[in-house]
């Protein structure tokens, strides 16, 4: 049980740059800053020696990156490449020099602006399992998530299950919009008499709602439909398209050729959508020739019917090396664990630091097993040698040529901490990028969390046998198909991740997740992890300006 109310969260991102905007830096030493202008023709050969910082907007992201990867290669200056490149010779060039040579840096100047509405939150989490992405999802506490649907999965939807896993998520549905009711119920009698007297009555009503769906979301399956909107450079999009088409699950493949589609056809492009009414009308009442030469100029000019990355990531496809990989480490990590039980508490453990080989056998295992970082590195303190490469082997066994080699391979980390936590807060916590993260799959072992509030709100014995009938129902999907039952279990059941970090990232994420706008969940989080560090490192942790999690702001958001 843990006590407390909120929700935020910021974006973390190591990307550089929106799709549309680029700020492009040409330093010239000893000139002071001028404007852009022509050059004149006969100045052509003459060095130009003046500083330019200018940001760029309206073009694709192809030629956008195409110019950058071009003046990098020319003493030209930025503005004579993008003005006579094309998405022609783009993909010329990316055919020559990415797929041919293999200059992989230069799929990384091509930024896209990519958006999935209607997809399951099991889905959300595997999309957003990204470092190099700038990204926002539809927020628990902002909508009110009664008046969405679920997905059914075509594995459950063809089963013997399907019509009790309707059932179930209807119940669950129901027991949110319950449960809603009596907590906003219980914090108007609680907390009434603190409302801040400036505060208007809507916006009260606003925090009131607010605070309860952060108890309320709990109940919500994960199957639960959501929506996400992220920017990334074509090379994120091409690795993420191939991660997703490894999937096991149906949906996340589908995601992974809707990925892919909406890169090569042409892209949502409000600016010619809004300039195709009055050009229309304008072409209707001037017939001539003229008036259809200037309407092609507009149309091109607005990239009508261009698509956003048509040659850089049209040969995506499932990788055999993450399959067998990971299908392999399940393997493994079943045989060698099969006598540990699975450690199930909520909470955090900082781990204790070992070498780098140790480091990659116990991340592999913990990827393929359901135990704890602790209990794996405690069974691999008794394993011989060449045991221990064995599993660390298991990393680059299935590589092929051009794979990048899986995440856990990502070891050195001082800072390891182990959580298990609520899905809920996980997804929130999921934002912080700039850790590397190893995610398990997502089951029912670790039980659920419920709430303080749902006890005082009167609501406990509708919360407790909504969780069970999921959490039943969970284990019969996972029996008949690996990996069905998160769809069905709630937002409150717990799942276990790996967030590998430094101590800058720490530093931000305690500072950040423990203020008392936070969803009480995270906070805790948060002020383990804090907690942990400065057991070990109290000179250091001094330094981390936390919030006590007891501290309690009911009004500020």
């Amino acid at each position: 049980m843990y006590g407390g109310i909120g929700s935020h969260f910021r974006l973390t991102t190591e990307s550089a740059t929106a799709t549309a905007c680029l700020i492009m830096v040409q330093p010239r030493p000893g000139n002071v800053a001028q404007p852009l202008q022509a050059r004149a023709a006969d100045e052509e050969n003459v060095p130009d020696n003046d500083r330019r910082v200018f940001s760029v907007i309206g073009t694709l992201p192809e030629p956008d990156g195409y110019a950058v990867a071009k003046f990098s290669r020319s003493a030209r200056p930025y503005e004579d490449w993008i003005k006579e490149l094309t998405q022609e010779g783009a993909s010329r060039f990316y055919e020559q020099f990415y797929f041919s040579y293999g200059h992989a840096s230069i799929a990384d100047l091509a930024h896209l602006t990519m958006v999935a509405e209607n997809i399951s939150i099991v889905a959300a989490v595997e999309v957003l399992d990204e470092q190099l992405v700038d990204a926002q999802e539809s927020s628990t506490r902002y909508q009110d998530f009664s008046k969405r649907r679920f997905y059914t999965p075509p594995e459950i939807a063809s089963s013997r299950l399907s019509a009790q896993y309707e059932q179930t998520c209807d119940r669950l549905f129901e027991a949110y919009r319950t449960v809603h009711g009596l907590v906003t119920q219980h914090f108007e009698r609680r907390y009434a008499s603190k409302r801040p007297a400036e505060m208007a009555d809507d916006e009260y009503r606003r925090t009131l709602r607010a605070r309860a769906f952060d108890v309320a979301r709990y109940l919500l399956p994960s199957s639960t439909l959501t929506g996400l909107g992220y920017l990334c450079s074509a090379r994120t999009l091409e690795r993420q398209i191939t991660r997703l088409a490894s999937s096991p699950l149906a949906e996340v493949r589908e995601i992974a050729d809707g990925l892919r589609a909406a890169a090569v056809r042409p892209a949502l492009n409000p600016l010619a959508e809004r300039v195709a009414g009055p050009l229309g009308e304008l072409l209707a009442s001037h017939p001539n020739e003229e008036s259809e030469a200037l309407g092609e100029a507009i149309k091109k000019a607005a990239l009508t019917g261009a698509a956003a990355a048509p040659t850089l990531v049209r040969y995506t496809e499932a990788s055999p090396y993450l399959q067998s990989t990971y299908a392999e480490l399940r393997t493994t990590a079943e045989g060698l664990l099969r006598d540990t039980l699975a450690d199930g508490a909520r909470g955090v453990e900082l781990a204790t630091s070992v070498d780098p080989r140790t480091e990659l056998a116990a991340t592999l295992l913990y990827r393929g097993g359901d135990q704890s970082y602790r209990q794996i590195l405690d069974c691999l303190r008794a394993l011989p040698d060449d045991q221990l490469e064995s599993i660390c082997g298991l990393a680059f066994k299935h590589r092929g040529q051009h794979d990048d080699v899986v995440r856990e391979a990502r070891v050195g980390y001082q800072l390891v901490f182990d959580a298990c936590l609520d899905n809920g807060a996980f997804r929130d916590l999921h934002r912080h990028r700039n850790c590397v993260q190893i995610v398990k799959d997502f089951n029912g072992h670790y039980g659920y969390d419920q709430p303080d509030a749902a006890e005082e709100a009167g609501a406990a014995d509708i919360y407790r046998a909504a969780m069970d009938e999921a959490g039943t129902l969970a284990e019969r999907l996972d029996q008949e198909h690996r990996g069905l039952g998160q769809y069905v279990l709630p937002l409150g059941y717990r799942r276990r991740a790996l967030f590998k970090m430094d101590f800058a990232e720490l530093a931000y994420i305690v500072e950040t997740r423990t203020t008392p706008a936070g969803h009480f969940s995270y906070r805790d989080i948060a002020s383990q992890m804090c907690d942990q560090f400065a057991r070990r490192f109290p000179a250091l942790a001094s330094q981390i300006r936390a919030t006590d999690a007891r501290v309690e702001e009911f009004f500020e958001r």
